[in-house]
């Protein structure tokens, strides 16, 4: 019955039989196939036979957490009891600027101590909610608001980092107020949620800035600042070869984070023990840094 509970999920996941018939590699017809094994098997019907799309029947609906779930032991069961070491896929979405340092770092350790798990890097900008939830991604390591994550997501924090204020270093010195204010701003893009923090910021401090440059990269951000195009707010960060051509001025009482976690599917999560592994090895390289949260 493995094999259609996949098909089952699957349908649940897309909406439709040809959808996951896509997602399977399967034909309609083999998906057909194993819907029918499987409602023989549970003695219902599981979906409402009207039209293109699946809909969940009552029978349907109780079926699927207990689908999920038995998924999930089926293939922990399988990674865990194969002799030798960790095997298979895992796949990582991240944003860009964790995945050169926290992400990487996690990586090293991870390749180390499992060297046959073949890991894909998938770089996002956004909070990757949906990609978590559609199984295209075993866990996100993103950058989140202060706020609840739906009841189906699970985040696990990491880090909790002030922004600053990145200045030229040739600015003369100033509270951070009137650095703001004496170049052009380099900005996050509003639909990212570092972009909306500074957005938030500026509103609630009532900071006048001069006209904006949108960059949704943070190491382009440190090299422009550094070469004198302007100022930007930006979580703390390593400041690298540029860091004598930059001034780090605080933000005092006025300080904001950026909150950055594990984000994976609350009820049965994404990529087993494989997934299990690369969280603990992403909690211990966050652990070591200076705004790390422990829990």
């Amino acid at each position: 019955m493995f094999r259609e509970l996949q098909t089952f999920v699957a349908i649940c996941r897309v909406g439709t039989f040809t959808g996951a018939a896509s997602r399977r590699g399967m034909t309609q017809s083999a998906v057909s196939d194993h819907i029918r094994r499987l409602e023989a098997f549970v003695g219902a019907p599981l979906f409402h036979r009207n039209g293109r799309s699946a809909v969940l029947n009552q029978a349907g609906e109780r079926l699927l957490p207990l689908a999920q779930e038995a998924i999930a032991h089926l293939d922990r069961m399988r990674t865990e009891a194969a002799p030798g070491p960790l095997q298979g896929r895992l796949r990582v979405g991240t944003v860009s600027s964790l995945h050169n340092t926290l992400v990487s770092r996690a990586m090293i350790g991870f390749r180390q101590d499992h060297p046959d798990v073949s890991i894909r890097l998938i770089r996002h900008e956004g909070t990757m909610l949906a990609q978590v939830e559609r199984e295209e991604l075993d866990l996100a390591v993103i950058v989140h608001a202060d706020e609840p994550m739906p009841r189906t997501m699970s985040l696990r924090p990491l880090l909790r980092l002030p922004f600053v204020l990145l200045a030229p270093a040739a600015l003369p010195d100033m509270a951070w107020r009137e650095a703001a204010s004496a170049l052009p701003l380099l900005r996050y893009d509003h639909s990212s949620p570092s972009g909306q923090a500074v957005d938030a910021f500026l509103i609630r401090e009532r900071v006048e800035v001069r006209e904006s440059l949108w960059i949704n990269y943070l190491d382009t951000m440190i090299h422009l600042v550094g070469q004198g195009l302007g100022v930007a707010f930006v979580p703390r960060t390593p400041l690298g070869p540029l860091g004598a051509a930059i001034r780090v001025i605080e933000l005092g009482a006025a300080t904001f984070y950026r909150r950055v976690g594990i984000l994976r599917r609350a009820a049965v999560p994404n990529g087993g023990v494989l997934a299990d592994r690369f969280s603990a090895a992403l909690a211990r390289e966050a652990g070591e840094e200076l705004y790390a949260i422990t829990e």
